[in-house]
């Protein structure tokens, strides 16, 4: 029997003397771990992104809120221009765990924080919202489990909103309001007056807020609206800290080593520490470091919506050799139209300006690549196109910022209609059958 048969074949090598290779164990960075806190940061995490939906929300003018307060009273207590407050309970929870329902610890623990809120305040509380990720349990108005319907919130709120008083609580709800009532420990006709103002919000899953929160949100902000997708995500993380640090207990102003604790003079710091003002905070600082960039001035010659003559783009490019490429360029020289007129109905102040911008740095591809072509014989259109594409698709990539973010196919197809309008040619010069000229 061969003595090295138990040998690794790696160990041998050729050499029947040398020791195998020891096999080193499985290493922890491989095996993803079943530790619950990064589970429960990720909660924080999703709590901390819904403030800042909150704060952009009314920065935009959506929501009527003059600053938000963080971990204070609520997750979130949000400060209204009538000087009133919203409180914002946001749980997360797994979906296959199923829907939310009235028998649920976590939903019927928020109506209670909400009813001692309530109980402190009284009417300095305005409307009390439970926001989480996943859905409440629905049931249509056929189903005949009166269990179930007597515990799907959506019903149940909406019965109640209809009842002036405990007494027009009817059946099945009669029920759900009494567990609730013993399990808060308060009056009824409190109760009741709790219940009224309670709303649920279907906020975004849990694996994609972050998304979310950069490209749905904030690009609705004034200074957001022409960022990179990588600016949107370095925004919304500096966002997320603020309401963070808000919600936590760091205190950073030195006048809590100065103010009176007993006699409590000026504001506390702690508690000004938790209040973030929609209008004060900062959505976004531009790098100072960056240099600004270059804008041209004037007014665009292409006119969005036009009509043109549809053989100028044929004839200027079969006189370039690229006949093959009529298609390719008139599909996106119409493509590129509608989503230029498109983005303008989306951000009309940026506009005409955008457009001047992106046509005059097309244009300048187009020339410095015609001027490098033209030295070859003719036809040099073919090169010229390559050319024309590659400095386009690292135009698009690398300085986005000077074509407000617009694709590599969008700014072919603005090359397209610099065609059709005669301001970008792909051989020499000619007189155009159609009678338009040079």
């Amino acid at each position: 029997m061969d003595q090295n048969s138990g040998r690794s074949a790696k160990g041998r090598k050729g050499d029947d003397n040398q020791p195998p290779t020891p096999l080193l164990p499985l290493s922890p960075v491989d095996v993803r771990s079943s530790d619950p806190g990064d589970a429960t940061a990720r909660n924080f995490r999703y709590q901390h992104a819904y403030g800042a939906m909150l704060l952009v929300a009314a920065k935009c003018g959506d929501l009527p809120y003059v600053a938000i307060w963080c971990e204070h009273h609520e997750d979130f207590l949000a400060e209204r221009q009538d000087k009133r407050f919203d409180g914002y309970q946001i749980k997360t929870s797994r979906p296959e765990l199923g829907p939310w329902t009235l028998k649920h610890p976590d939903l019927v623990g928020s109506i209670g924080r909400f009813v001692d809120l309530v109980d402190e305040f009284g009417d300095r509380i305005g409307n009390l919202y439970f926001v989480s990720n996943k859905e409440c349990d629905s049931v249509t108005a056929q189903n005949n489990d009166y269990r179930r319907r007597s515990r799907c919130p959506k019903l149940f709120l909406e019965h109640l909103r209809s009842c002036d008083s405990v007494a027009q609580i009817n059946d099945p709800f009669q029920t759900t309001f009494a567990e609730i009532q013993a399990e808060c420990g308060c009056q009824p006709d409190a109760l009741l007056s709790v219940l009224h103002r309670v709303d649920i919000i279907l906020g975004p899953s849990r694996n994609d807020f972050d998304a979310v929160l950069s490209h749905e949100h904030l690009p609705r902000v004034d200074e957001c609206k022409s960022l990179t997708s990588a600016q949107l995500d370095a925004c919304r993380d500096d966002l997320m800290a603020a309401i963070h640090r808000a919600s936590s207990l760091q205190v950073t102003d030195a006048i809590r080593h100065l103010r009176a604790l007993i006699d409590g003079q000026g504001p506390d710091p702690a508690l000004v520490a938790k209040r973030l003002d929609v209008q004060g905070t900062i959505i976004y600082i531009p790098d100072a470091a960056s240099p600004p960039s270059f804008q041209f001035q004037g007014s665009p010659t292409l006119v969005l919506g036009a009509s043109r003559p549809s053989a100028v783009l044929e004839e200027k490019l079969k006189r370039g050799g690229l006949g093959d490429e009529v298609d390719y360029m008139r599909e996106r020289e119409r493509a590129a139209e509608y989503n230029l007129i498109a983005d303008a109905t989306r951000r009309p102040d940026q506009y005409p300006a955008l457009l001047r911008q992106v046509e005059q740095m097309v244009l300048g591809e187009c020339d410095e690549a015609h001027l490098r072509a033209r030295q070859q014989a003719s036809p040099y259109g073919p090169s010229m196109l390559i050319e024309v594409q590659d400095r386009l698709r690292k135009l698009a990539r690398d300085r986005s910022d000077l074509v407000g973010q617009h694709s590599y196919e969008c700014l072919v197809g603005v090359a397209g209609l610099l065609t059709s309008e005669c301001r970008v040619w792909w051989s020499p010069r000619f007189a155009i059958a159609s009678g338009d000229d040079t």
